[in-house]
């Protein structure tokens, strides 16, 4: 298993409000943040060891987008995805059965 640490980050924009709108084929949802700012989060796969500082907030099928104030900043392809979170920045989006879309 890698730590989470050791995947690359992706962007997933800004936002005046401490928030971005997350979205799949099932439902929409906040993923708020400790205050106004640029955000982003390490993208792993199944094989990530995530800390146990982190809780699951979000999960999907099929897809996620994420949108900061100005738009689609992010999306992925997976048979499931989750989004964890830690403190107030603190950000992970694991994919489990990537897939190019």
């Amino acid at each position: 298993m890698k730590n989470y640490k050791d995947y690359s980050s992706v962007s997933l924009g800004y936002s005046d409000a401490a928030r971005l709108i997350m979205g799949s084929p099932a439902k929409l949802s906040w993923l708020k943040f400790g205050g106004d700012d640029a955000y982003s989060a390490y993208l792993v796969d199944e094989e990530a060891e995530i800390g146990d500082h982190y809780s699951l907030e979000f999960e999907a099928e099929h897809w996620i987008q994420i949108y900061d104030d100005r738009g689609l900043t992010f999306k992925v392809y997976a048979k499931q995805i989750k989004v964890y979170r830690a403190g107030n920045y603190g950000c992970i989006i694991q994919t489990i059965g990537r897939k190019e879309g």
